[in-house]
């Protein structure tokens, strides 16, 4: 496997069928931040192509010696997307993580004449700003870190964010609750992305912030705007829809762990498939036994986490008890986790936090 220059990213375009992943194309005319890995350098067949935003095997899906080499350069939860049909079966053998599962995303797209816009006011003491990197940087807002960082994994450097992209947030006073951000562009096609602090959904945010970053794109002068997410992701789906955005496709991805944009984007017997998958896969990768005691606890399941985690107890894995009984009473204020007030669990976490003392 050959790591490309970036002046050779332009050999691989023919590889690429789906149209799915705009970074990919950012990544390949040198937009964006990211990696290619390629068969031949000469005569590429088969790439790898790393984006801040997918990882996406595309060309030919039979070269060994080059499927091989694949898991060398992915982590065990990277997730990866299979640019054709031809790497669909492939893509367990050749990951790290041989129960790595197909899940479904959606496409959207948007055009200047079919968006809806949002005027909705903000409520008192909100304010929505223009995302400004420097002004972030100066002011110790909480959620500005994250922003921060998406930014830079997703542009670079300041400057091309400031020219190729845009983005929006609202704010209430030192906390910034919501924002939307472009996460790469393409020619006259750029894509956004939304988040709204669990604390502050159902509040309308997401829309406004979104609906101020489509304008700005638009003024920009794009003409497309793409709109990626979960399949399971009913409150971005809703979201997207609103504002005028069209589906146009689904396509699959792989992931090692549930693939969730948000805590209720799965339902209890949902979670508890996965709990179930997870479990009989971490008797061969012993790395998925804690996603499979995640998976347990959403799927408020009280009976299965003890048994999974007397498990891990008896194989001698240490537990953080109380980082557990943390998160579990977190997990409890946003209407998930009911079980977990049974006497069973608090006497089983009591007895484990006694003993770890």
């Amino acid at each position: 496997m050959i790591k490309l220059d970036s002046k050779e990213f332009k050999k691989i375009t023919h590889l690429v069928k789906s149209q799915d992943e705009l970074s990919v194309f950012s990544v390949i005319n040198c937009e964006n931040p990211g990696e290619i890995y390629v068969n031949n350098i000469d005569n590429p067949t088969s790439a790898l192509i790393k984006t801040s935003e997918c990882n996406l095997i595309a060309g030919n899906s039979n070269d060994e010696v080059f499927n091989s080499e694949v898991s060398s350069e992915l982590d065990f939860w990277d997730q990866l997307v299979p640019d054709s049909c031809e790497w669909m079966d492939k893509i367990p053998t050749i990951h790290k993580n041989h129960f790595i599962r197909k899940y479904k995303r959606r496409h959207y797209v948007l055009f200047n004449d079919k968006f809806v816009d949002c005027n909705a006011p903000l409520k008192e003491g909100y304010i929505l700003e223009k995302v400004d990197i420097s002004f972030l940087r100066k002011n110790s807002f909480e959620n500005s870190e994250r922003i921060l960082e998406i930014l830079a994994e997703n542009w670079s450097d300041d400057e091309k964010f400031k020219k190729y992209g845009t983005g929006y947030l609202i704010r209430n006073d030192k906390i910034i609750v919501s924002w939307s951000l472009s996460d790469c562009s393409f020619k006259k096609t750029i894509a956004i992305g939304i988040y709204t602090d669990e604390r502050y959904r159902k509040n309308g945010f997401a829309k406004i912030a979104a609906a101020a970053t489509i304008r700005d794109c638009f003024t920009k002068g794009y003409e497309k705007i793409d709109w990626l997410c979960v399949d399971s992701n009913k409150g971005s789906i809703a979201t997207a829809e609103k504002l005028g955005f069209k589906i146009i496709n689904q396509y699959y991805s792989f992931s090692s762990y549930p693939p969730i944009e948000n805590l209720k984007d799965l339902s209890e017997s949902e979670w508890h498939e996965w709990g179930e998958y997870l479990e009989d896969a971490s008797k061969t990768e012993e790395r998925l036994i804690l996603e499979c005691v995640y998976a347990y606890i959403k799927s408020n399941d009280v009976e299965k986490t003890i048994n999974i985690m007397t498990n891990i107890k008896q194989k001698k894995i240490e537990l953080d008890y109380l980082r557990f009984k943390n998160w579990i009473i977190k997990l409890q204020t946003y209407g998930i986790c009911s079980n977990f007030t049974k006497n069973a669990w608090i006497n089983f976490l009591d007895e484990n936090i006694h003993l770890n003392d």
